[in-house]
């Protein structure tokens, strides 16, 4: 069960990648971007999945390094020598030679050393692949957290413009009242403070909503600058799953617990390559060399006695036993043993703190589940005594008071109607988060 396949209802036309500024910043008036296109974009684009998937190509590097053992090593080298020998019985030696030489070494087996470093390199890379998926997983719960909380702002944006509205009309009725002689001056002035005061929550809500569309494009990783557009889904129900399936889903895709698996499956390699320096090598060795020189020992007799050096080539098969390195490799095997210990305890600790996370959101979801019905059913009865009072105002039977009490509390709804909505759509990416489920 995808998140997004329950939280979205529209989808916009995926977004070409080289089109993704152009289409910010010139066509968001006629298409609004939905919560997918903004995760899109900020997979694309977040500093973060740059890093983990750097950090990818490092593992794979790793394992490149890990297997290079198992094929020849070939070297070349090439350069001229000269050496002077005093004291022979002919006189002063002298060997002149230029010489190229090719080297080959090739490891035959190594009882597990090689390819026990070769598991733990590749059980690494999988670590570092679920890494990379928990990175992805945060900054989609970033970029939901950050497209609810403009959301959220939008519309209490329209609570304080209405308010604002309301409390100017209210204002031309007091006058009104006052002028006519039927109402007191306290009326105006208690109508007066109200128009000062929405107007600063209009900008006091502007600036919210500035800064909520700042926390988008950032989450999104595109400039501060980019003008953006959302769908609203704020109010859209979610099919939630039971407590029991979303522990199961937990254990069985978080992760941190993937990627704890593949640290220890890493751990126990490197137990058993540490545990193998106790064992020989064999390895097969040869190389050939292309020499032209000479070798003048002197003369004898009046003759010169100088020789040409020839080609040569060596070729030979080496055992090598470890038979005391000072309690080395005792201290490699205690030490990686060690390590595997430290991580399977970790995994335990990991695991139940899993648990805690799946059972906290699955808490949080039910209790703004329940906030969002109240919530609608006192905004509905806030609104009901707004109407009363302002009728009765302008009936001329009801106080000033009443009407500034009534919307004073239909104000407080409304906030907290849309603070219900923000916790329930955060609570629910959270729980799929806790899931393992939080990619889409």
């Amino acid at each position: 069960m995808g998140s997004a396949s329950l939280i979205m209802q529209h989808r916009v036309v995926p977004l070409v990648t080289a089109c993704l500024c152009c289409f910010m910043s010139t066509a968001h008036a006629e298409t609004k971007l939905a919560l997918r296109d903004c995760i899109d974009i900020a997979l694309r684009n977040q500093p973060a999945i740059r890093a983990a998937q750097e950090s990818l190509s490092a593992g794979r590097g790793r394992v490149t390094q890990a297997r290079s053992p198992y094929f020849p090593q070939v070297t070349a080298s090439t350069g001229y020598s000269e050496s002077h020998a005093a004291g022979g019985a002919f006189g002063e030696s002298v060997t002149k030679s230029y010489a190229t030489t090719l080297s080959l070494n090739q490891l035959i087996y190594d009882f597990g050393r090689t390819g026990n470093a070769l598991d733990a390199a590749q059980a690494g890379l999988r670590s570092t692949e679920w890494d990379m998926d928990r990175v992805v997983q945060e900054v989609v719960m970033n970029v939901k957290q950050a497209y609810y909380g403009l959301l959220k702002a939008e519309k209490l944006l329209t609570v304080a413009q209405k308010t604002r509205d309301q409390a100017e009309s209210h204002l031309k009725q007091a006058q009104a009242f006052f002028k006519a002689g039927s109402k007191p001056r306290f009326d105006v002035t208690q109508a007066e403070v109200e128009v000062n005061s929405a107007k600063l929550d209009v900008i006091n809500a502007e600036n919210n909503l500035r800064l909520s569309k700042i926390a988008l494009n950032n989450a999104m990783g595109v400039p501060h600058g980019a003008a953006i557009e959302i769908e609203d889904v704020l109010g859209a129900p979610v099919e939630a799953p039971t407590l029991d399936q979303a522990q199961a889903d937990a254990l069985k895709n978080r992760p941190e617990l993937l990627r704890a698996e593949a640290d220890i499956q890493s751990a126990e390699a490197r137990v058993k390559a540490a545990r193998s320096d106790y064992l020989p090598t064999i390895s097969a060795n040869g190389s050939y060399s292309w020499t032209h020189g000479t070798t003048d020992i002197g003369t004898f007799e009046g003759v010169p006695l100088i020789g040409n050096i020839g080609n040569s080539w060596n070729a030979g098969v080496t055992l090598s036993v470890p038979l005391f390195e000072g309690w080395m490799t005792r201290g490699k095997v205690s030490e990686a043993h060690a390590n595997l210990l430290v991580l399977e305890a970790q995994r335990d600790s990991q695991k139940q703190s899993i648990l805690l996370e799946v059972n906290q959101a699955y808490a949080d979801l039910e209790s703004a589940s329940a906030r969002v019905n109240v919530m609608e059913s006192s905004l509905q009865k806030a609104r009901e005594n707004l109407d009363l009072a302002q009728g009765r105002y302008k009936a001329g039977i009801g106080p000033y008071i009443e009407v500034t009490d009534a919307q004073v509390a239909e104000v407080k709804a409304e906030t907290d109607h849309v603070q219900a909505l923000y916790d329930y759509q955060l609570a629910v990416a959270r729980l799929f988060k806790a899931m393992g489920l939080g990619k889409e």
